[in-house]
């Protein structure tokens, strides 16, 4: 079998998926289940959709080509590019959206293709990235008269995101604003949202505490279904992160990233000559620990970063990487690694991510 290799376990995540699923709906709060870490990988997909999930998210419109086949809505976790809304009406049911020029150019396509497009309105809260500014009522009122008015368009709902840029964490204080400013826009416009979309999966913790705001029903959750980790109580210990969410019987372990020998040598810790940089252009320090036992693997940067990466086996230590290969120090061991045999190492949700994008990365799913 090929490597390197990612093995994803669709039992676990499909585990974890229902149980998240569940729990947010006791809260009333609906599940928009994101895919886009998997990149666009309809086995992932499909396992949150026999979990729950009514509508699956990604942030690429070339992915949402993948899930066509797939029984339930797609949404385009972003506001369409202007070059691609020929292709988001065709593929994504669901599109977010914060300009007007966007959800004007949406109505025309929509109505070229006799199809029916639905926006969730976005609302910049205070993270900065993407959303009208919460402040800027003016706009945001003529982007949900547009949206009401102009032919095949339906309002999805109103959404928020928080942590993905400004790192503003979902408080009482901000969600309480959001509904607040979505009760003043169904009141101006006679309408009630279907959907208020209080932010991802870092709101979660609000549900722990039973402070989540009322009136937010719904999230879109990626790493949270995917790592079951809300982002805002996380902890790093011993190379592992780890988080406080409640969500009984969550099993962990769901990723494994597993690469091949291609030789296994004893050299020094130092190198012999003279020093200059590095690939990167970096200059390097090392520490004498005289001559040790390693292991080169067909394993490099372009397929994922060791800074998110952990070898499984305690007793292996990441030495360092270039484009290619990965150098370990396999001294200290206690099994007798050889050419051929294969190093398995823990991810997050970083390294998920480039492992799913690596054209070099074999992809295998596991359901034991």
């Amino acid at each position: 079998m090929n490597y390197p290799r990612l093995e994803i376990n669709l039992r676990k995540l499909e585990h974890n998926a229902r149980l998240l699923v569940k729990k947010l709906a006791k809260n009333g709060v609906t599940v928009m289940g994101v895919n886009k870490v998997f990149n666009g990988l309809s086995e992932t997909a499909s396992a949150m959709i026999r979990a729950g999930v009514d509508v699956v998210a990604e942030s690429r419109v070339s992915n949402l080509k993948k899930l066509q086949h797939l029984p339930c809505q797609k949404c385009l976790l972003r506001t369409p590019s202007p070059s691609e809304i020929e292709q988001v009406v065709k593929y994504a049911d669901i599109s977010l959206n914060s300009e007007v020029a966007v959800i004007q150019s949406l109505s025309r396509e929509a109505v070229k293709q006799k199809k029916t497009h639905q926006v969730l309105l976005m609302v910049d809260m205070g993270d900065i990235r993407e959303g009208i500014w919460f402040k800027n009522r003016e706009y945001l009122e003529k982007a949900v008269k547009q949206t009401l008015e102009l032919p095949n368009l339906e309002l999805y709902g109103i959404g928020t995101n928080f942590g993905c840029y400004g790192t503003v964490n979902p408080t009482v204080e901000n969600g309480r604003m959001f509904v607040r400013i979505a009760r003043e826009l169904e009141a101006k416009f006679g309408i009630r949202f279907k959907y208020i979309s209080g932010g991802n999966g870092t709101s979660y913790y609000l549900i722990e505490k039973g402070t989540l705001p009322e009136g937010i029903n719904h999230l879109r959750v990626g790493a949270l279904l995917a790592f079951g980790i809300d982002y805002v109580n996380i902890r790093y210990v011993n190379g592992f992160y780890h988080s406080n969410m409640d969500v009984n019987r969550v099993v962990s372990n769901l990723y494994t990233l597993k690469a091949e020998i291609i030789e296994v040598n004893r050299k020094p810790t130092i190198p012999f000559g003279e020093l200059g940089t590095d690939a990167f252009m970096k200059s390097k320090t090392f520490v004498d620990r005289g001559e040790r036992k390693r292991a080169l693997l067909a394993l490099g940067y372009q397929d994922v970063s060791s800074e998110n990466i952990w070898p499984v086996d305690p007793k292996i230590e990441i030495l360092g990487r270039s484009f290619d290969h990965t150098i370990v120090d396999i001294e200290d061991s206690e099994k007798d690694y050889q050419v051929g045999d294969h190093i398995a190492f823990e991810i997050d949700y970083t390294a998920l991510l480039a492992a799913c994008t690596s054209e070099s990365m074999n992809i295998i799913f596991v359901r034991d």
